[in-house]
């Protein structure tokens, strides 16, 4: 494969790589989105159910917990997305600019250099 082809095809690995991880994140978006509304729904109903400021405070820290464990899991997510794509954009930068049957040059032996006896 000559260079330009690679080039061609790191360019095509880039685009799908980009949409991909777009598409993952949008998705992921949406669905912590729902789940947002979804606990400040579940929360909200309960609210009325509160008489007494003990009820009140386990309540409120309940709902602060969820959101805690809802946006670290997101945050978790998220980085999984990104650690694969910087993975596999790592392997397609790889790929095109690796040479194919590359052979090294001999070394040359390095040069001993005889000290001076002071």
């Amino acid at each position: 494969m000559n260079m330009m082809e690679k080039q061609a095809e790191l360019g095509k690995s880039l685009y799908e790589i980009n949409t991909g991880v777009m598409s993952e994140m949008a998705e992921l978006s949406r669905k912590n989105i729902e789940q947002y509304f979804e606990v400040n729904r579940t929360f909200g109903e309960k609210l009325p159910e509160v008489r007494e400021i003990g009820s009140f405070m386990s309540l409120q820290r309940e709902y602060g917990e969820t959101l805690w464990n809802n946006a670290r899991e997101a945050m978790e997510s998220q980085n999984a997305i990104l650690q694969n794509a910087f993975t596999e954009t790592r392997d397609a930068f790889q790929s095109a600019f690796t040479a194919e049957n590359v052979t090294e040059a001999p070394k040359k032996a390095a040069k001993k250099t005889a000290k001076a006896d002071a």
